[in-house]
């Protein structure tokens, strides 16, 4: 069995904000989203956030996507995250990727932003393995919808079971870094867990399992 560190992205790692948040305000200013998906995102949103919760309605929702072609938005998100993302990862983490590194951890990167937007980031980062949503396609065109299961609240901790005997994860010997209440369960796995930069009902969450404390710039 081998020990892991676990880096979350958005908020974690990238501090400012999540990167699908501000891809999209970059697609919005480049006029690269139709009226009409606009339209689709926010009213399922709207509609499935009321009686399936805001998760289902805006996390799993990539309906701003639908009918747009693979290979220019990649590419487009691909330079996005190079000069866009990547000057502004926390220069903190980047140490603890590299602390872990040389106490033999190995590193897994984990974001739900889209896989067009983290793989790019993982080139910089170079982790041992990557979990991202992963978008469905048909066609040469993304369909608004997601692969799999999301890495977002619950389903970060199922991801992380789903992969335990592929990756021979130990969970007692591994840590992991996140910065959102809905990280709870996820990094409840671990026998050790870092809360970075905590949302209010992360910090209360933290302090009461006794986990460690960190504000990363």
């Amino acid at each position: 069995m081998a020990k892991w560190a676990i880096f979350d992205v958005d908020g974690t790692l990238f501090p400012p904000s999540s990167m699908e948040k501000c891809f999209i305000l970059f697609m919005l200013k480049k006029g690269a989203l139709s009226v009409e998906n606009i339209a689709s995102y926010f009213f399922t949103g709207a509609m499935k956030s009321i009686f399936q919760g805001y998760e289902e309605g805006f996390k799993n929702n990539k309906l701003y996507l639908r009918n747009l072609p693979v290979r220019p938005i990649s590419k487009m998100a691909a330079n996005f995250v190079k000069t866009q993302i990547w000057p502004q990862i926390s220069l903190t983490g980047l140490k603890r990727i590299s602390e872990c590194r040389q106490k033999n951890y190995k590193i897994l990167l984990m974001s739900g932003s889209p896989d067009f937007l983290t793989f790019p980031l993982s080139n910089f980062i170079q982790p041992d393995f990557t979990i991202a949503a992963e978008l469905e396609k048909r066609q040469g065109r993304f369909t608004g919808h997601l692969e799999n299961l999301h890495p977002y609240g619950e389903r970060k901790s199922q991801l992380m079971q789903k992969y335990q005997s592929t990756l021979q994860m130990d969970f007692n010997q591994s840590i992991a870094y996140a910065n959102h209440h809905a990280d709870f369960d996820h990094l409840s796995l671990f026998r050790k867990a870092v809360a970075v930069n905590p949302s209010h009902k992360l910090e209360i969450l933290a302090k009461r399992q006794q986990w460690t404390i960190e504000n990363w710039q």
